[in-house]
C-alpha cells in the first residue's frame, strides 16, 4: 500500500546527504542552477523529467520517463537567441490510468502498457536583452511516434508556446503556456507550467521549487479536464569540471484535482546534464 510519508522521509534523507559546497566551486554550482532554471538560457543540456505515479487506475503505479535535450543558439542577425527543445516520453501505464496527456482513461485490462509516446519538440524565438525579465514565442509540433495507440497524445499536431523569465534576489522564476492541437479536431489541451525557485543562500547549487504542469483538456468530459498537482521539489547542483554539471531533482506532488484514472501521489525526479 501507498504511503506518502514513506517517500516524504527518503526525500527527506536524500536532501540532507548533499554537503553545502562554498568558494569557488559553489559559485559556479549557483551561476548553472540559475541557467538550468531559466528556459531561455543560452545553453546545451540533456534534461529529464520522470514520474512514479501512484494509486493511478486500478490503484496501481505508472511510470512516465521523458527525455529532454535542449539547444541554444545566437541569432545576431536578427537579434534573437533561437531555443530547441525535444520531448521524448517513455511510458509504463497501468491498466486503467491515465494517459500522459488529460484525457479519458485507459481501457480495462490485465497488462500494463509500456512503450514510447508522441515526441513534442518546442522552439523559442526570444529577442536579446540583459534584463532580468524576457520572454519568448515559437511553435510547437506534435510527432506520431506512439509505440502503442493506447500512449496516443497528439499524434500528428502543433499549436503555439510561449514562456516568460523573471526573478530577484534569490528567486526566479519562468511560466511556459502551451496550446496544442492534432489534425484532426479530436485532440486540445492547455498546458501551463509554472517552475519557481527559492536558491539557498547558505548553499550554493541548491534550491527549492514548484515545477508541475497544470493541464486543461478541452475535449474531455464529465470532469476529466483538468489537472492539478501540488508540491515540491529539491535540486542540487554539481560542478563536475570542465563547464559540466550536474544536476539531481526529487520531490512529491499531490493531484488536488485530476481526471478519472489519473494518480493521486507523484514522485518527480530528474538527472540534467549541463554541457560546457
Amino acid at each position: 500500500m501507498f504511503n506518502p510519508k514513506f517517500y516524504v522521509l527518503l526525500l527527506f534523507l536524500g536532501v540532507n546527504l548533499f554537503n553545502p559546497v562554498k568558494g569557488q566551486e559553489g559559485d559556479a554550482a549557483a551561476e548553472m542552477a540559475k541557467k538550468l532554471q531559466d528556459p531561455l538560457a543560452h545553453i546545451t543540456a540533456v534534461m529529464t523529467d520522470n514520474e512514479l505515479m501512484f494509486k493511478s487506475g486500478n490503484d496501481q503505479t505508472s511510470y512516465s520517463f521523458q527525455l529532454q535535450p535542449i539547444k541554444a543558439w545566437s541569432i545576431d542577425k536578427w537579434g534573437v537567441n533561437f531555443i530547441a527543445r525535444a520531448i521524448v516520453p517513455i511510458l509504463g501505464m497501468a491498466p486503467e490510468s491515465q494517459k500522459a496527456n488529460v484525457s479519458e482513461p485507459l481501457p480495462p485490462s490485465t497488462n500494463y502498457t509500456w512503450g514510447l509516446g508522441d515526441i513534442l519538440t518546442q522552439f523559442f524565438f526570444s529577442p536579446k536583452t540583459d534584463k532580468t525579465y524576457k520572454w519568448g514565442v515559437g511553435p510547437v509540433l506534435s510527432w506520431n511516434t506512439h509505440s502503442e495507440s493506447s500512449l496516443a497524445g497528439a499524434g500528428w499536431g502543433a499549436g503555439i508556446t510561449a514562456v516568460f523569465v523573471g526573478g530577484k534576489n534569490n528567486f526566479s522564476a519562468a511560466i511556459i503556456v502551451t496550446q496544442l492541437w492534432d489534425y484532426n479536431s479530436s485532440f486540445s489541451t492547455l498546458a501551463i507550467n509554472p517552475m519557481l525557485f527559492y536558491n539557498l543562500p547558505s548553499m550554493p547549487g541548491n534550491s527549492i521549487a514548484y515545477i508541475a504542469p497544470i493541464t486543461y483538456d478541452f475535449k474531455s468530459t464529465n470532469g476529466n479536464e483538468l489537472t492539478l498537482p501540488l508540491g515540491l521539489t529539491y535540486s542540487k547542483v554539481f560542478d563536475v569540471g570542465g563547464g559540466n554539471g550536474l544536476e539531481l531533482m526529487l520531490g512529491p506532488y499531490y493531484n488536488a484535482v485530476k481526471p478519472e484514472g489519473a494518480a493521486e501521489w507523484r514522485i518527480k525526479w530528474a538527472v540534467n546534464w549541463l554541457l560546457p
